[in-house]
């Protein structure tokens, strides 16, 4: 059984809160208890549970590099996503690729900081 855990995006303030370990949902909701109603302020984005090749954790909306050694031994950069009951990566509008365990993935950013990262790539 894999750990679940989140970390969260702040759109009004542009930062992650509590990212990785020891964070407090409490503290997060009190927070934010003034601007509850405010839309799509805050975003959860779950961890999937896998780690890049140097260790990082990777989360819901990490940009991230990888080589498909098991397939067809190709680069492609995509945001990593939940769809239709697992984590794989969105590369562009016609290809969603899964996340295999053998393939040497680098989390190269995330969507609301670097997503120059992936306007270059579409």
């Amino acid at each position: 059984m894999r750990e679940l855990k989140f970390r969260v995006w702040d759109n009004q303030s542009d930062f992650y809160w509590g990212e990785g370990e020891g964070m407090d949902f409490k503290k997060i909701a009190f927070n934010f208890y003034d601007s509850l109603f405010e839309e799509c302020r805050l975003v959860f984005q779950q961890y999937t549970g896998l780690k890049d090749k140097n260790g990082k954790e990777i989360y819901e909306g990490d940009i991230i590099k990888a080589t498909s050694d098991e397939y067809t031994n190709e680069n492609f950069i995509g945001k990593v996503i939940f769809d239709e009951g697992y984590f794989c990566t969105w590369v562009n509008k016609n290809d969603i690729r899964g996340i295999w365990g053998d393939d040497n993935i680098e989390v190269i950013g995330n969507i609301f900081e670097n997503k120059d990262l992936l306007e270059k790539e579409q």
